[in-house]
């Protein structure tokens, strides 16, 4: 039932967003000046970003003492983002089944990484994002304290995870061993401290791809943002993903970027606008280069999209 609620939702907010941008179309419809280049270029950085997180899956998963091949954790990458869009986050558990089947990571290893990746991300993008909104524009008017909260909220609740010790739980039991695994898992990863600054870094560079595309957006609509501000909304938008109410956070990001640019300046019918195309291109570079990649991944091991 929570399921579909979190579409509903879904569709309801972009039916705002659409009945909001509808109001302002007189105004909006002569900045839509998107040509194909800049299509191919968005597309690019897009690939370009799979390339890096199929990196940083390979980073965690040797952490954890399992080789898995570059090609495939790109393929791989692409199919769970197709597959986000389905309930349940279906993508995110056809990567663990897929990583169990084929290189023998354990679930319990899976939830490990996948939880310590996200929220070190999310760190990462979050402590950027405030260093940058600080620096550049300060706390002027509600909307940039607003903004500066949230990425100091999201810093506290990313570090206490990666950093608070637990202690490994007594006893037996399926939960308990489960968590025991988990716990040892989380543990064997924070060791590797090369690793998790490598991950770190690699990270930083996917915020920069992600502001880039959305500077080649704003710059097609005759909007120029100087690169601070881009950061600060390729920053956040990694951070909307850990608070992701919607199935690929669909409507709640493209408020949070559309209301946020306004801290930069940017009227919040352009910041929805903007955030708006790049979803729209998202989708489709999604749809074609996960269905390309599941496709490939069918004809290869066909046991694995057989319903269990």
């Amino acid at each position: 039932m929570i399921k579909w609620l979190k579409y509903i939702l879904a569709l309801i907010i972009i039916a705002f967003l659409l009945f909001y941008l509808a109001a302002h179309w007189q105004d909006l419809r002569i900045m839509l000046k998107l040509g194909p280049a800049q299509l191919a270029l968005i597309c690019l950085l897009l690939f370009l970003s799979v390339l890096l997180n199929a990196r940083i899956v390979q980073y965690l998963t040797a952490a954890l003492g399992t080789a898995t091949a570059f090609g495939d954790m790109v393929a791989l990458h692409h199919v769970a983002l197709l597959l986000n869009y389905a309930p349940m986050k279906l993508g995110t558990f056809f990567r663990a089944d897929y990583l169990k089947r084929h290189y023998g990571l354990s679930y319990t290893g899976f939830a490990s990484f996948f939880l310590y990746v996200t929220f070190l991300t999310s760190a990462v993008a979050a402590l950027t994002g405030l260093i940058v909104l600080l620096a550049f524009y300060g706390l002027k008017g509600y909307e940039g304290r607003i903004l500066a909260a949230a990425f100091a909220l999201t810093v506290a609740v990313s570090l206490s995870f990666l950093l608070v010790p637990l202690p490994l739980p007594k006893g037996e039991g399926l939960i308990k061993e489960t968590l025991k695994k988990f716990l040892a898992g989380r543990r064997q990863i924070s060791k590797e401290k090369k690793t998790i600054f490598t991950i770190a870094a690699i990270s930083a560079a996917t915020f920069i791809l992600t502001a880039i595309r959305l500077a080649v957006i704003y710059n097609s609509m005759g909007k120029n943002i100087r690169p601070a501000g881009l950061l600060i909304l390729g920053t956040l938008d990694f951070v909307v993903v850990l608070a992701s109410l919607t199935p690929g956070s669909l409507g709640i990001r493209e408020i949070v970027l559309g209301s946020s640019a306004v801290v930069l300046g940017v009227p919040l019918e352009v910041g929805i606008l903007a955030a708006m195309i790049d979803r729209a291109v998202l989708i489709g570079y999604v749809f074609i280069a996960g269905g390309i990649c599941a496709s490939r991944l069918r004809s290869k091991y066909p046991a694995d999209f057989k319903k269990e």
